[in-house]
């Protein structure tokens, strides 16, 4: 009797943080996984400790994201059951003052190459007429950070993208979902402030109401969730993992 080969996974910005912790999970729950990232040692370490390949590719540019694609289908044998995109870039300082060429690559990074990842994904899981894209966006999508304009602005773009996919993708068997994570261990460094570690950044954030930063982990428990067949007829939604943070702030708002 014939073996069925595993799920394949794709992760894009696997290297570290909420990536790296999905690169885990998925490989933890089964998943032959591949993943991006820029940075080459961290990722041949994140490789060497999970089993999972690791394919280094800049999200700016275009004909690194068809290759890494490539590349991955290679690894996974040509199934691609779940892709998530996590590749992100972030930026801190007022909007008005934010430089043209910061506010396109912030884009080009957080929406663009979302967009161009999940049009590969979607010819293979439209030939398979199955998989599932997740889309890792933010609480800041939702409410809006004032200290994160331009990031907020293409994370909010990221949620659209997600909706559209989702219907796109429903006639094919395709689902596609939205993450938000609120302040997260081991969160993303700004690269206006430059914090010296998670320890600075994650102090430069209050925590949630429910008493903590989320943890990496927790996004990843939900994209696992978002990649079983239990949420098999969940499609276009966006799920928020901040601790009740974002609620805490419209309750504040309407009082």
């Amino acid at each position: 009797m014939n073996t069925p080969a595993p799920p394949g996974a794709l992760v894009t910005g696997g290297t570290s943080g909420i990536g790296r912790a999905i690169v885990e999970r998925l490989c933890s729950d089964g998943f032959r996984t591949a993943f991006t990232g820029r940075d080459v040692a961290r990722g041949l370490a994140v490789a060497d400790s999970t089993g999972a390949a690791f394919i280094a590719a800049d999200s700016t540019n275009r004909q690194a994201i068809d290759r890494a694609v490539d590349e991955s289908l290679s690894w996974l044998r040509g199934r691609l059951d779940v892709l998530v995109n996590n590749a992100a870039i972030v930026y801190e300082g007022p909007l008005e003052s934010t430089p043209d060429d910061v506010f396109d690559e912030l884009f080009e990074v957080n929406v663009t190459a979302a967009r161009r990842y999940a049009s590969a994904a979607f010819t293979v899981m439209r030939d398979q007429h199955s998989g599932v894209i997740v889309n890792i966006a933010s609480d800041s999508a939702i409410t809006g950070i004032a200290k994160l304009p331009a990031y907020s602005v293409t994370k909010a773009a990221l949620l659209s993208l997600s909706d559209v996919l989702a219907a796109e993708g429903a006639p094919h068997g395709i689902r596609c979902n939205a993450v938000c994570p609120g302040a997260t261990h081991p969160g993303m460094r700004s690269t206006a402030t430059g914090f010296a570690s998670h320890a600075e950044n994650d102090a430069h954030w209050a925590p949630a109401p429910s008493g903590r930063h989320g943890q990496a982990g927790d996004v990843a428990a939900v994209v696992a969730w978002l990649a079983s067949p239990d949420a098999a007829h969940v499609s276009g939604a966006t799920l928020r993992v901040d601790g009740a943070a974002s609620a805490a702030l419209r309750g504040v708002t309407r009082s």
